[in-house]
C-alpha cells in the first residue's frame, strides 16, 4: 500500500470516528434538552379536590401511600393545598374533572408519559442534594426514569424479593424502591451481578455493602456515577485509608486510579486484582530474574520431561518469574516511606 492510499484510509477512518462521536454527543444533548424541557399535560378546567376523594375508588393505593415518606410529608389527613396540589394531586394533577367524568383521560397517569415527563413530576420537589445532577446522569440520558426504580405509592411486598437471588440485604425497609438493593440494580446490570459472585468481591452479597454506598444512581460528576467530586481514588480511600499516603516512594497506578489494577466489583484473582501476579505486574514492568524459587530441572529430566523442560538449566529465569509473586520481594506495592536497603533504585523498589 502506497503512502497516499494509507493516508486516505487513515483520513476515512478518522472521519468515520468523528461522525460517530458527533452523533453520540448530539444524541446525549438532545436527550438532556428533552429532560430539561419536559412539560406535563395540563387538565383544562380541573380543580383540586383533596386526596380523600381519591380514596373512594383507589382505597388500597391510598392506604399504602399513607405509610410512605411522601404520605407522611403531605399530611395526608389534611386537605390538599389548592394552589400547589397536595398528596395524590401533587403528582397526578387536579382531580375534579376526573372524578366528575370518571374518565382516566382527565388525570395525569405517569404510565402514559415519556421517561423525561415521568421524572419531571419528581423533579418538581426533588431539585437538590442527591438528585441535583439527575438530568445529566447516565440513567437519565439512557431514558431511565425515576419510576423505573421507585414506586411513590409504596409496595406491600417489597421484602418478598429479599432472598430471590440469595443475597442478604443491608436495607429492606425502603418501600419506595421497587426492589431492595442489590436486586434492583441487577435488573439491568447483569455483568456486575456476575462479578459479585466471583471468588474475590466486595461484601455485597453478604449484606455488608450496597451498590449505592459507592454509586449515586441519581448522577455524579465522576464516572461511573461515583459518590465523589474528586478522583475515583478518593472514594476507595474512604475505607482503605492505609493505601492513601502520601508516601515518600509512590507507585504510579495508586496515585492515578485504583481500577488500573483492581476490579472493585469482583475478580477471580486475589485482592480484587484484574489478573493474578505476576501477569498483572508484567503488563507494565519488564521481566527480571531474581526469585527464591528455582525449579529442579534435573529431577524433571529424570522423570521423563521432554521438549523445553528437558533443555532448561536449573533455575531458568523465565520459569522463576512465572512461578513466583512480585509481592514476595516488593510487599509495599501501594507505596513506602522506607528505603529499600541495598536494592538498586532505593525506596522506589517498594521492598519494605
Amino acid at each position: 500500500m502506497g503512502k497516499r492510499s494509507f493516508r486516505a484510509l487513515w483520513l476515512m477512518a478518522f472521519a468515520a470516528f468523528a461522525l460517530v462521536a458527533m452523533g453520540a454527543c448530539t444524541s446525549m444533548e438532545k436527550t438532556k434538552e428533552q429532560s430539561t424541557a419536559a412539560k406535563l399535560p395540563v387538565i383544562e378546567g380541573a380543580t383540586y379536590v383533596g386526596s380523600e376523594a381519591c380514596a373512594d375508588c383507589h382505597e388500597d393505593v391510598v392506604n399504602d401511600f399513607k405509610h410512605t415518606i411522601h404520605g407522611k410529608l403531605a399530611g395526608f389527613e389534611l386537605k390538599a393545598n389548592m394552589a400547589q396540589g397536595g398528596a395524590c394531586e401533587a403528582c397526578h394533577g387536579p382531580a375534579s374533572k376526573h372524578i366528575d367524568e370518571e374518565d382516566p383521560e382527565y388525570i395525569i397517569n405517569p404510565a402514559n408519559l415519556s421517561p423525561q415527563q415521568q421524572s419531571a413530576i419528581c423533579l418538581k420537589c426533588h431539585t437538590d442534594g442527591e438528585v441535583m445532577d439527575w438530568r445529566g446522569s447516565e440513567h437519565a440520558l439512557n431514558d431511565v426514569s425515576c419510576l423505573n426504580c421507585h414506586d411513590p405509592h409504596g409496595k406491600k411486598d417489597a421484602e418478598a424479593y429479599r432472598d430471590k437471588l440469595g443475597y442478604k440485604h443491608k436495607h429492606v425497609k425502603d418501600t419506595q424502591l421497587k426492589k431492595p438493593e442489590p436486586e434492583l440494580c441487577f435488573t439491568c446490570h447483569k455483568d456486575i451481578m456476575a462479578k459479585t459472585n466471583y471468588p474475590n468481591h466486595h461484601p455485597i452479597k453478604e449484606g455488608k455493602m450496597t451498590c449505592s454506598e459507592c454509586h449515586n444512581p441519581h448522577g455524579s460528576t465522576v464516572e461511573p456515577l461515583l459518590r465523589t467530586d474528586e478522583r475515583k481514588n478518593e472514594l476507595c480511600f474512604e475505607c482503605h485509608a492505609d493505601k492513601q499516603g502520601p508516601f515518600a516512594f509512590e507507585h504510579a497506578p495508586v496515585e492515578e486510579d485504583c481500577t488500573i489494577c483492581h476490579d472493585p466489583h469482583g475478580s477471580v484473582a486475589d485482592n480484587l486484582l484484574k489478573q493474578n501476579e505476576p501477569y498483572l505486574c508484567i503488563q507494565c514492568h519488564g521481566l527480571h530474574f531474581h526469585s527464591a524459587i528455582q525449579p529442579n530441572t534435573d529431577w524433571l529430566k529424570q522423570n521423563g520431561a521432554k521438549g523445553p523442560l528437558a533443555t532448561m538449566p536449573n533455575g531458568h529465569s523465565m520459569q522463576k518469574i512465572m512461578t513466583s509473586r512480585c509481592t514476595e520481594c516488593h510487599p509495599s506495592i501501594h507505596g513506602s516511606d522506607l528505603p529499600s536497603l541495598s536494592a538498586p533504585g532505593g525506596g522506589s523498589r517498594l521492598t519494605r
